[in-house]
């Protein structure tokens, strides 16, 4: 236990204000109603009764310590009351305490008015009766729309990871006519004198100050099939020059990984954790210790995400979601960590029933108590409501009200500009629209000034036959309108001055996903580092786009060495062969040429800065010309060195690394002739 002090009082008759020696006699005799009970401000949080005790019994018998909490978050107020047996030891222990340094902070000690409730009747305010306090004790279980729970990713440890669950979800009456706001919507009196007493956060301000320079980061997801290593993982964000990545979990090697790097980190508390540290402050102690302290300040760990869309897809853990947040900020604030570590929860759009036209959307009704005390708790610690936006599933759910260039960030016509009727605001997007609509819900609450942050959004660059939207095409214009929408530095036209920082999902392709193919492919990158299309995450240039050479396969090559360098690209070489497979975007034209021109490039692009050469026995050329087509899309290469920090480059480049005009044949067998003297010259050393 920490040890506990306070600093000694100043000997009697001393005051910092002049006061009589003693208060004894000063209001009279014992038969007078005199006051008892002492209101005690400027406390520390982690003030608990029994550190008042010491100093106040000096000065008589005490009858009650009573430190009030704030009525939505739990937290302590900052304040406390302090109860004698005697008045007249009440009238002492104020003259001597008001103004002693205790636990670090000068103590205010007054009266408490005669018409205050006494300390018992103060706590049966916490738990009020009545149809608001039942209908706060027993939240409302249902989540709206269906979901597509996420499977637990696999770690790079053999122990079996904690399950955990990961959803993108869509209203599937996201434009259905919207429903008048009704005044019983508001909160009520009672809760709103609640909101403007003084929260307990430990906070420099509580006024929230827009979020500056916005960034664009990514989702890391590990549901795939051939996981890069974390050092390599990590090697592909810097030289695609991201700076900030969510993570759903807190993967111990990731989060070794990232030390150093620079990289702001969310890491995640999974939706299975949340029920464990819902219900104790110890296990939330723990999960800070273990998780955030023990890597900070190398890793730069930002923010904490407990769980995910919650609301809509655990409703059974909804009760403890609001302590599991108060538990870990508790955790941040006795390790001094909670001005470096914000903690907020993610929640999809469907907590918002109807979206447009924003101005008049409201969070669902039935999750008011909750989402409030959410509100509450990032109004008091400075945070930002985390949303999971995904325009692509309110396109393909609003049945064509929409035109598909408003969802990709393109620029409408007038006649189909966007606008809401009630605010004449106009919407360039879908993205703001939505982004928008949560600060209208936030603002139903009456709540203002807290900034919203994009956890999730995306577009799937590959989906089913019944998924016409999921193209790399749309996915490329999406994401690289997106990069340039939210680097502007602006917020939706009701909040200008927020910024919108944002998280694209993801960063692979999670082929273990289950569900639709487009479930399968929202990646940027796939496993062995090249992307998926052209983006840029630069704010100077497209590091992974098409603005180099590509390695294709020579028009009149032999069809039998084209078969030979494929079959070693896609095998030992190590290229993404899946795209040319039957049914994927790059299969047709089905040609020996067309498949090698492919898995050429990919090792290329991968295996150049390493010193691979596009040769493949005379089959390949380098060109300047994209080949990519429809919604086949090469890598382009990057224009760095073997030792530069710009590119994700392994350790050695197997395969077809040749000399100049040398041939990829001739040197497989150098090197199977150097692998065989290697194994000889070990075994000698062993023996």
């Amino acid at each position: 236990m920490r040890g506990r002090s306070y600093s000694p009082s100043p000997p009697r008759g001393y005051s910092r204000r002049g006061r009589s020696p003693s208060p004894r006699g000063r209001y009279g005799g014992r038969g007078r109603d005199l006051p008892t009970s002492l209101l005690v401000r400027n406390l520390r949080h982690d003030c608990r009764p029994e550190d008042l005790r010491r100093p106040f019994e000096q000065f008589g018998a005490l009858k009650d310590i009573y430190l009030p909490r704030d009525y939505y978050t739990g937290e302590p107020r900052g304040f406390g009351f302090v109860q004698y047996s005697d008045p007249h030891d009440a009238a002492e222990a104020k003259h001597h305490m008001d103004g002693r340094v205790f636990l670090g902070r000068e103590l205010t000690v007054v009266f408490a008015e005669e018409n205050r409730k006494k300390p018992v009747d103060m706590r049966a305010r916490e738990r009020p009766r009545g149809r608001v306090g039942d209908r706060r004790r027993s939240p409302p279980r249902y989540s709206r729309s269906p979901r597509r729970s996420r499977s637990p990713p696999p770690r790079h440890s053999r122990s079996p990871p904690p399950r955990h669950a990961r959803s993108r979800s869509h209203s599937r009456d996201y434009y259905s006519p919207p429903k008048r706001r009704h005044h019983s919507r508001s909160v009520s009196p009672q809760e709103r004198r609640y909101s403007q007493e003084k929260s307990y956060s430990r906070s420099r301000s509580r006024s929230q100050t827009p979020i500056r320079g916005a960034f664009v980061g990514i989702n890391i997801g590990t549901d795939v099939s051939n996981m890069p290593s974390a050092p390599d993982v990590v090697a592909i964000l810097k030289a695609n020059q991201i700076t900030h990545v969510r993570l759903y979990d807190a993967d111990a090697h990731m989060l070794k990984a990232l030390a150093d790097s620079g990289i702001e980190v969310m890491v995640g508390v999974t939706n299975e954790e949340i029920l464990g540290i819902g219900e104790s402050a110890s296990k939330a102690a723990a999960w800070i210790n273990q998780n955030v302290a023990a890597y900070l300040p190398s890793t730069n760990i930002t923010a904490i995400a407990v769980g995910s869309e919650v609301l809509t897809t655990i409703p059974n853990v909804v009760p403890v979601l609001v302590p599991a947040m108060n538990y870990l900020h508790k955790a941040l604030v006795a390790s001094n960590l909670n001005f470096q570590v914000k903690v907020s929860t993610p929640q999809s759009m469907d907590v918002i029933p109807r979206p447009f036209p924003p101005s008049t959307a409201t969070f669902n009704s039935s999750w008011d108590s909750t989402i409030y005390q959410i509100l509450q708790f990032l109004k008091n610690t400075n945070s930002y409501y985390m949303l999971n936006a995904y325009p692509y599933f309110g396109y393909t759910s609003g049945n064509g009200i929409f035109p598909l260039d408003y969802a990709l960030f393109r620029s409408l016509p007038p006649v189909k500009q966007i606008v809401d009727p009630n605010t004449l605001s106009h919407y360039d997007s879908m993205f703001d629209a939505m982004v928008d609509a949560a600060y209208y819900s936030i603002n139903a609450l009456n709540m203002t000034g807290i900034p919203i942050v994009v956890t999730e959004t995306g577009w799937p660059w590959l989906g089913g036959a019944n998924e016409p939207d999921a193209t790399a095409d749309n996915a490329e214009t999406f994401n690289n309108n997106m990069i340039q929408r939210v680097r502007n530095d602006s917020g939706p036209p009701s909040q200008p001055k927020f910024p919108i920082n944002t998280y694209i999902y993801e960063m692979f392709n999670e082929d273990k996903r289950p569900g639709p193919v487009s479930e399968k492919n929202w990646g940027l990158f796939f496993s062995n580092g090249s992307s998926v299309y052209t983006f840029s995450l630069s704010t100077s240039s497209r590091v992974t786009g098409n603005n180099s050479d590509f390695c294709i396969a020579k028009p009149n090559a032999d069809p039998g060495k084209l078969q030979a360098g494929l079959n070693w690209a896609c095998g030992q070489g190590g290229a993404n062969c899946s795209v040319i497979q039957e049914g994927q975007p790059c299969y047709l034209p089905n040609t020996y040429q067309n498949h090698a021109s492919y898995a050429y490039n990919d090792y290329y692009q991968k295996m150049h800065a390493a010193g691979a050469t596009c040769d493949f026995d005379g089959t390949a050329t380098t060109t300047s010309a994209n080949p990519s087509y429809g919604s086949c899309k090469f890598s382009g290469s990057s224009t760095f060195t073997p030792n530069s920090t710009a590119g994700f480059t392994p350790s050695v480049a197997p395969g077809p690394v040749t000399p100049q005009g040398g041939s990829g044949t001739t040197n497989l067998q150098v090197l199977r002739i150097q692998f065989v003297i290697s194994s000889m010259f070990l075994a000698l050393v062993l023996l």
